[in-house]
């Protein structure tokens, strides 16, 4: 069931004014589902459309379909990793683009340089954008250098589940908003809390930083003010190019109706991107319960990724 998204749709509407918890800020608390039909950046084919009507959203999904279709044959276990994935928009959004800014809906120009790695959503779109038979993308998907667990990305290797700024994924997409008079609370499904101060207290020092840099939040009416800053250098800074280092992230946070919550987050990243970027989408209420994403116990994929690596190099030796 798809809930209004007053502000991602086209429309004025009456604005709305959130209930109060027991310290008399906005009510944000609860489970909010971030899942979303719109890709990052806007498709070529509606490079000058930053709204879409319900039909061409509906191309957006059937399109996104296809790209699971065509990676699920070339998956070594056909559809494993892919009929579980849930994505689809609890509200309507009918942007073209998560990406608002610039006005293209397209990642900015990188600094000279700077390297962007193709990601998930790029081999989504390239698949989805494609009529014909599969781009040499596609090849891509799954290689790598698997020489050690370095060669595998974070949240495989259970360092880090969720991202600064918020982003909807192919799964995981819940976040759980707790507030206390002093502090906001921002727990992601897939793990990883933050815990963000609202006292006025200043930032760390430059030199403590982390996978999830340091926040401080504050509020500015009715909307929940975060800023992230002081990220290590070990994660991309944003969309796969560049790294963290630089990265200063201010997320707003927004009821907008009875059960919609407007994000907004504005990347600023001057050793990255040539500009700033601004992306915008909206949440749903709902409700559910957000359980343990326990990632470390148990966790064989690792060793059996790496054990399978060895084996395809003993049988291509032992083929020569």
């Amino acid at each position: 069931m798809l809930t209004a998204g007053p502000v991602s749709a086209a429309g004025p509407e009456t604005k709305y004014t959130a209930p109060r918890n027991e310290h008399g800020q906005p009510d944000l608390q609860g489970v909010w589902n971030f899942s979303s039909d719109v890709p990052l950046e806007r498709p070529a084919a509606f490079a000058d459309k930053k709204f879409l009507t319900r039909e061409e959203i509906e191309q957006l999904k059937a399109g996104r379909r296809k790209a699971f279709a065509a990676i699920a044959k070339v998956a070594p276990v056909e559809e494993v990793g892919v009929v579980w994935l849930d994505y689809s928009a609890q509200t309507e959004n009918l942007r073209s683009s998560l990406i608002v800014y610039p006005d293209n809906g397209r990642v900015p120009k990188l600094v000279e340089g700077v390297r962007r790695v193709p990601g998930v959503e790029n081999f989504i779109a390239a698949l989805s954008e494609s009529n014909g038979p599969p781009p040499a993308l596609l090849s891509a998907f799954g290689a790598g250098r698997k020489d050690g667990p370095e060669d595998l990305g974070l949240s495989e290797r259970c360092l880090l589940g969720s991202s600064v700024p918020v982003l909807p994924g192919f799964d995981s997409n819940y976040l759980h908003v707790f507030l206390t008079k002093n502090h906001a609370v921002l727990l992601a499904e897939s793990r990883d809390p933050r815990i963000i101060p609202l006292d006025g207290r200043p930032h760390v020092g430059e030199t403590l930083r982390s996978w999830a840099g340091d926040s401080r939040g504050h509020w500015e009416g009715d909307t929940l003010v975060v800023e992230t800053r002081n990220f290590n250098r070990r994660t991309r800074s944003f969309a796969g190019a560049g790294n963290s280092y630089e990265k200063v992230v201010t997320e707003r946070f927004t009821r907008v109706s009875q059960n919609t919550l407007e994000y907004e987050a504005t990347i600023v990243d001057p050793k990255t991107f040539q500009d700033k970027i601004v992306i915008s989408f909206p949440m749903a209420r709902v409700d559910v319960r957000i359980y343990e994403s326990a990632c470390h116990e148990g966790n064989y994929s690792l060793p059996m990724t790496l054990a399978g690596a060895r084996r395809e190099e003993r049988e291509k030796i032992n083929t020569k």
